[in-house]
């Protein structure tokens, strides 16, 4: 996960779980526009003028491609075929690398849970993942 100014222009999902939005955007998906990790605020736009702010903990960002790829490998024999599947095409769209593709995989595994977990994490987590990596913000 990228510190501050380079979290902006990636592509998250709202958690779709999430009890308490304001702003209503669960399940959707948004581009950063914007964030203060002090404050624990990042911004989020979905386009048409609509924006909203956001804990680091309510917006899903995609594990690496490699660690996706990992449990696709060892973990995720354990899920049934379709989730498997699922898992495999969102791990070959995030690959590419391309925003409407990432965005895609996102809108494709926003009402699979399994999939989700297997596939997403906070940006929370991902931020302490590189801090513990010895990484410095």
């Amino acid at each position: 996960m990228k510190p501050t100014d380079e979290l902006t222009g990636t592509s998250v999902l709202v958690h779709p779980e999430l009890t308490d939005d304001p702003a209503q955007k669960q399940g959707q998906v948004g581009m950063i526009t914007g964030a203060d990790l002090e404050t624990d605020d990042v911004y989020v736009s979905f386009g048409r003028g609509e924006n909203a702010r956001y804990s680091t903990n309510a917006l899903l960002v995609f594990k690496p491609a490699d660690k996706i790829y990992e449990l696709l490998m060892n973990d995720a024999r354990q899920a049934n075929y379709d989730d498997f599947k699922a898992l495999f095409q969102v791990n070959l769209m995030q690959q590419h690398g391309l925003t409407p593709l990432v965005r895609k995989a996102m809108e494709f595994v926003k009402d699979n849970k399994i999939v989700r977990e297997f596939a997403m994490d906070t940006i929370e987590s991902q931020l302490k993942l590189e801090q513990n990596r010895g990484y410095e913000y």
